[in-house]
């Protein structure tokens, strides 16, 4: 299994659609092979900050996910609200 931490920086006038959009990347991914399971964080400091936590079978399952068409449209659509492009970190166990 591996772990994802996707860590975003949202515009603050586009914080309430981003909550938005990122349910809908996490409902598409919940069907997509590999996923086990995610949650979304937001920054007890800093209202705009925004991390993603989600599990994998393994790493091959995240690298298909990550480059799958269907990832690609939701993420078009959720860049515009972010203040800078995600910033991804793949975890695996040691």
């Amino acid at each position: 299994m591996v772990r994802v931490l996707i860590d975003r920086k949202v515009l603050e006038d586009r914080i309430s659609d981003y909550q938005l959009a990122v349910r809908g990347v996490r409902i598409r991914a919940m069907d997509y092979p590999g996923y086990v399971s995610g949650e979304t964080l937001c920054d007890a400091d800093d209202p705009r900050r925004y991390v993603t936590i989600s599990t994998w079978s393994n790493r091959a399952a995240w690298l298909a996910w990550a480059a799958s068409d269907t990832r690609r449209e939701l993420m078009e659509k959720l860049a515009p609200l972010l203040m800078q492009t995600e910033r991804v970190t793949v975890l695996e166990p040691s």
